[in-house]
């Protein structure tokens, strides 16, 4: 059995783009699916005018329709809740009370290339691997899995999930690494060593793995913005990528560059948040 949450603001666009995935990746018939809507309170003289409540019955009316929707055009029986309350914190909170594994959220990142202030929030503090999906991302088969792979130890722990994905879908994975000018060259093997010692651990799991590595680049920063370029390149190939999200031992905030990843994506974004281990916690 595996629990997927899909949570809406009635935007349409991002609810679409979630739903057309879910129907598209999560064929089987275990797949227990929950649509959720958290309704933020109003202000006191809106409640005094009784506001609150003919809010609440409007939304309850808009999801009995929308349950009925989503089963006639895609298929798929959600079991739809709303809650009261402050977004992040409510959606958290459902993901624990039952047991959620998978978090999926829409991006209206077609313009702007910005993502709303709660996905932004959602990916600092959700406990479970979080999927970002754009609404101009079209479902396409899972063929190849980005990697993007650091030196930090914490970096390694989204590896087990890009196997799991692989497996299920039959899918390769690619890594990426990346040195840079002035990186001392101890650092530029143990990089290379930790790359191919993570393609042997994959390839002995029966997945398919390469090793790709990046020009030098000017920083070390400039890793990120290289590993969004390749993701977003028709002729890499790319699927989904799978990243870190956040250090759950810290109340630090993820790296900003995984704002960047999930903001400029071009192809599902899922970010694994850090187990219990002390280390420090970084994006990529």
């Amino acid at each position: 059995m595996r629990n997927i949450l899909i949570t809406t603001d009635f935007n349409d666009l991002s609810l679409n783009a979630c739903l057309k995935f879910c129907k598209f990746m999560f064929k089987d018939s275990d797949t227990k699916y929950f649509l959720l809507h958290v309704s933020e309170e109003v202000g006191f003289f809106a409640k005094l005018l009784g506001q609150q409540e003919v809010q609440e019955d409007v939304q309850k009316l808009h999801f009995s329709e929308l349950q009925k929707n989503i089963k006639t055009l895609y298929g798929l029986e959600v079991t739809p809740y709303i809650r009261k309350g402050r977004i992040t914190e409510e959606i958290n909170k459902f993901i624990k009370e039952e047991n959620i594994d998978l978090l999926v959220v829409g991006t209206s990142n077609t313009g702007l290339n910005t993502i709303g202030a709660n996905t932004h929030k959602l990916i600092r503090t959700a406990e479970i691997p979080l999927m970002a999906v754009a609404v101009n991302i079209d479902p396409k088969p899972i063929k190849n899995i980005l990697l993007p792979l650091e030196l930090n130890l914490s970096s390694r722990q989204k590896v087990p999930v890009a196997i799991k994905w692989a497996k299920e879908y039959g899918a390769k994975i690619t890594i990426i690494i990346g040195s840079w000018d002035g990186i001392e060259i101890e650092q530029r093997r143990r990089l290379e060593y930790t790359a191919s010692k993570t393609e042997d651990f994959i390839l002995s799991k029966g997945v398919e793995c390469e090793v790709v590595k990046m020009p030098t680049l000017a920083q070390s920063k400039d890793f990120a913005n290289e590993a969004i370029k390749y993701m977003n390149a028709e002729e890499n190939g790319v699927d989904i990528c799978v990243v870190m999200g956040r250090d759950i031992t810290t109340d630090f905030a993820a790296d900003p560059r995984a704002q960047d990843v999930v903001r400029f994506a071009k192809v599902p974004v899922v970010c694994v948040p850090l187990k219990k281990s002390g280390m420090n916690a970084a994006f990529l």
